[in-house]
């Protein structure tokens, strides 16, 4: 585009108010050029910088704090579901926090402290849902599992019916499935809450 507009390397340059070597490395595909260089230079030569977000890597569990509700649920798994902490799924990285392996159905449990955006936290899940279905043969069931405050609560509350049709099962029927070791058969949506802290005994 700079030699298009009959521009030297010095001119364009110039016009974006970086050095010449600068704008030289940016053609040259130097990737150590920031985000407010690359903005300047596109801008001196008429082109408009456009960033495209792509889902990539949630922290882990140990990141957000999610393990301990992780490590609940997996110490509650009756012995024939073989539980996995944070399983990588698909090409960018992503990773369910919680599979259950179980003889007839996995479930694909994912953790939420807080729920912020219900349909876009279950559209999220659902795609990492549907990666793991595509490796196996066996149903995959989700669950979203919400810190049980009184803040979530209220934040879902909205959207009662919504959940009611997309996660029917409620957090009896999974603990209960998940205890037993009984296949589920839908999704669900499971209130947990986190253990409070053991207090050791004084000397």
């Amino acid at each position: 585009m700079r030699i298009q507009q009959g521009m030297t390397v010095q001119a364009a340059a110039n016009r974006a108010r970086v050095a010449w070597t600068t704008w030289a490395r940016v053609e040259a595909g130097d990737p150590r050029a920031g985000l407010a260089t690359l903005c300047g230079i596109g801008e001196a030569i008429g082109l408009d910088l456009v960033i495209q977000p792509y889902v990539g890597r949630q922290p882990s569990l140990r990141d957000t704090g999610q393990l301990d509700l992780a490590s609940s649920l997996r110490t509650q798994a009756h012995v024939s579901l073989k539980p996995t902490l944070e399983l990588g799924v698909g090409t960018h990285g992503q990773s369910i926090d919680l599979v259950l392996f179980g003889p007839t159905e996995i479930w694909a449990i994912e953790i939420e402290r807080m729920a912020a955006d219900f349909q876009a936290q279950y559209r999220r899940a659902d795609r990492k849902r549907g990666l793991l279905t595509d490796l196996h043969q066996r149903p995959v069931r989700l669950v979203l599992a919400v810190e049980d405050t009184r803040r979530n609560r209220a934040a879902l509350e909205p959207h009662r019916d919504l959940i009611a049709g997309t996660l029917p099962a409620r957090s009896r029927e999974i603990l209960h499935a998940i205890r037993m070791g009984e296949p589920l058969g839908r999704d669900g949506l499971l209130w947990i809450r986190r253990a409070p802290p053991v207090s050791l005994p004084s000397r």
